[in-house]
């Protein structure tokens, strides 16, 4: 079903991008008329059709035909005696020296092979068509920015912990020709590209570009370590039950300096919290 559903991206189903042609189900898209088909019942009938087709074409291609050449190479002579017959003039067309032949017909593959390269071609032109419509909405919803306006830039979720801030400041500093961002903050140069729909601008101006490091590129999470609120990131712990848990260096939480938390043991108590 989703390969025969129109697309509206590609102008087309699926199927036919793939194929070159429409999908076939059953015999209401096969070529025997539709009060043929309303008259089959089995699947005995079918092959009865089939077969009584398939004796007509054999019997029309070996039906006899008029021999048009005998009739006109035995014709009588009625010319009078003592007349010899006279040279039949040859025909010479004023315009054209010779009769051009007509184009071979194509084999069925090869049209078929033509069907599908056209058809991909032409699912890729739509998909190129939808994509600079999307890219021009997108350019009208969205700001573009400028080098040296504030943005916010998300943190996810596996790169902070629950009292950790969610969006760290930062300014741009670089903005290439596939409008991919280049982001500084305190720490220095977040080394990932942004787009556009990946951060917010902030209206007002909080951190210029000498406020920022600019000669040491820091992973995201390393910036957010950076900050006051030290980012938790993937650390946590899985100490078992006892007097002592989470108060020895076995415990990743208490080796790294910091308290356990939620995503360590949710409701029980440890030495750690």
């Amino acid at each position: 079903m989703k390969n025969s559903a129109y697309h509206s991206g590609i102008k087309r189903t699926p199927y036919k991008a793939m194929f070159g042609c429409d999908h076939k189900v059953g015999l209401t898209s096969s070529c025997l008329p539709s009060e043929v088909i309303e008259r089959l019942q089995t699947e005995d009938d079918l092959l009865a059709l089939i077969s009584e087709l398939t004796e007509d074409e054999v019997s029309a291609h070996t039906s006899p035909t008029a021999d048009t050449t005998a009739s006109t190479n035995t014709a009588p002579s009625t010319l009078p005696t003592g007349q010899s017959p006279q040279p039949t003039p040859e025909f010479t067309s004023p315009t054209h020296t010779h009769e051009e032949s007509p184009p071979l017909s194509l084999s069925p593959l090869t049209r078929r092979e033509r069907e599908i390269t056209q058809e991909r071609k032409r699912a890729r032109e739509a998909q190129l068509s939808q994509t600079k419509r999307m890219v021009k909405r997108s350019r009208l919803d969205s700001k573009a920015g400028e080098v040296g306006d504030n943005d916010a830039v998300s943190i996810p979720l596996v790169d902070r912990g629950r009292g950790d801030a969610r969006n760290i400041l930062g300014v741009i500093i670089d903005r290439d020709e596939n409008y991919l961002y280049t982001i500084a903050v305190k720490s220095g140069i977040i080394k990932t590209k942004y787009s556009r729909n990946q951060f917010d601008l902030c209206p007002q101006k909080l951190l210029t570009q000498s406020d920022v490091k600019q000669d040491e590129q820091v992973s995201l999470r390393q910036a957010l370590k950076s900050t006051a609120t030290r980012g938790q990131g993937f650390l946590k712990c899985g100490c078992g039950t006892g007097k002592k848990r989470c108060s020895t260096n076995r415990c990743n939480c208490y080796k790294a300096k910091r308290r356990c938390n939620s995503r360590c043991h949710n409701s029980l108590t440890c030495a750690n919290k």
